[in-house]
C-alpha cells in the first residue's frame, strides 16, 4: 500500500523530531488512508463529533477529506495537460 509506504518515509525523514510527537498522515489518490493515518483520522472525526455534538459531523469531515484528495488529483492533472 503506497500511503503505508509514503507513512515510513515520513517518519524516517522526521526521526530526528525527538522533542514532538509526530504523526504521519498519508492519503493515496483513491482516499485511501494509511495504515497509522487511520486511527488518527478517526481520533480526529470523534474529537469533532464530542466538540459539536453532532454525529453526522464524523461522515462529513472524511468526506471533506477525500473531497480534498479529488481536488488535488484534479489539479494534478489539470496542470500536467496543455489548453
Amino acid at each position: 500500500m503506497a500511503a503505508t509506504e509514503s507513512e515510513a518515509a515520513k517518519r524516517r525523514k522526521y526521526n530526528d523530531l525527538t522533542n514532538h510527537h509526530f504523526r504521519p498522515v498519508a492519503i493515496e489518490t483513491i482516499a485511501v488512508y494509511g495504515k497509522s493515518t487511520a486511527p488518527f483520522m478517526s481520533g480526529l472525526a470523534n474529537k469533532l463529533v464530542d466538540m459539536s455534538g453532532d454525529p453526522s459531523d464524523r461522515q462529513w469531515f472524511h468526506q471533506r477529506l477525500s473531497l480534498a484528495v479529488v481536488r488535488g488529483n484534479a489539479a494534478s492533472i489539470l496542470a500536467c495537460v496543455q489548453v
